[in-house]
Order: C-alpha cells, then structure tokens, then sequence
C-alpha cells in the first residue's frame, strides 16, 4: 500500500514566532484491501499531525487517542508513506 502527502510548516496562531507541521494526504491513495477502504471511508483515520494513518486506541471524555499503523490492521499489508516534495535519495557509484 502507497500513501503520498505533502508536508507543510505553518504559523502556529495559539503562540507567536512558532510554526507546525501539516500533513496532508494525497487523493492518490493505493489501498490494499476493500477492508481498510471501507475502514477510512466511514471514519477519519489520516493523521495530519504525523503524517500517518491511525487507528483509535482509546475514547474518553476528554477526547481520544490514535495509535499510528506502518501496517493494515486487516491484511497486514506494509503501508509506505511517501512525502511528494521530498527529493529521492540518489546513491554515488563508486569507480
């Protein structure tokens, strides 16, 4: 499975001179079973603060907590996050 985002550094508007980081994800998204589709369909499970796809661990009063995945819950297929502005690591050969 292939998940692309765009990361951005944004002004923090809570506290001067700060920024924070967005992660936004890609319409392009590659899923790797109609199981976890229909999972993010129904639900908000794109984390734009880690730039990861999550899960809900925990639901409380105060809110909830997310666990981040690198894997499908359902298939156990690897998810490969990919930022599209970072350049690709290129290696030297050596002569």
């Amino acid at each position: 499975m292939k998940a692309s985002y765009k990361k951005e550094t944004l002004p923090d508007p809570a506290s001067e001179g700060h920024t924070y980081d967005n992660y936004t994800l890609q319409r392009d998204v590659e899923f790797c079973c109609d199981s976890l589709k229909g999972y993010y369909k129904k639900s908000s499970g794109w984390n734009y603060e880690q730039g990861k796809f999550v899960i809900v661990d925990q639901i409380s009063y105060d809110g909830h907590t997310v666990i981040a995945i690198d894997f499908c819950p359902f298939c156990g297929e690897k998810i490969e996050y990919k930022d599209i502005d970072k350049p690709k690591k290129t290696r030297k050969q050596k002569k």
